[in-house]
């Protein structure tokens, strides 16, 4: 059973880190001269790579006409550009240009990763494995919470 103070003081910082989080990403798209989060939807195409709109949308969670306006900005800045599949013309992949991308927001994730090794260098192996733990579980239950989220809307 864990003690509800400390309970209570994991939720304040997780709460704050969500919001300090929001506006790091606000600051970066911003540093690249992009809207909100849109540099998040870029990564979710380094992740995955090239995809419809409709599985951008649905992998996002974000509606279909809200991806359309996003994938507009997103090409008008170069970072991607919509390539129709060659076995299958009516489909329209959007493709991300990697170089531009990591030209654009890259410098700001490089200096980052270098004050994160510090950070990660101050943490014990088992701390380490303990802020792994959680940020899985928070990871998956937030997921959760999108499907949710989603599905009542």
């Amino acid at each position: 059973m864990t003690d509800k103070k400390k309970t209570e003081q994991v939720e304040h910082l997780t709460r704050e880190f969500s919001t300090v989080t929001v506006l790091m990403h606000q600051a970066i798209a911003q540093k690249a001269g992009l809207a909100g989060t849109d540099h998040k939807y870029i990564d979710l195409l380094l992740q995955h790579g090239s995809m419809t709109a409709g599985q951008l949308a649905e992998l996002s969670g974000i509606t279909t006409g809200a991806v359309t306006a996003m994938i507009d900005r997103l090409e008008k800045s170069k970072l991607v550009k919509r390539e129709r599949q060659t076995d299958d013309r009516r489909k329209v992949l959007v493709v991300l240009d990697q170089e531009e991308a990591f030209k654009r927001i890259g410098p700001a994730f490089k200096i980052m990763q270098e004050d994160l090794k510090q950070l990660y260098n101050g943490f014990t192996e088992m701390e380490l494995a303990t802020v792994e733990k959680y940020l899985k579980a928070a990871i998956e239950f937030t997921n959760r919470q999108i499907r949710n989220l989603n599905e009542n809307s």
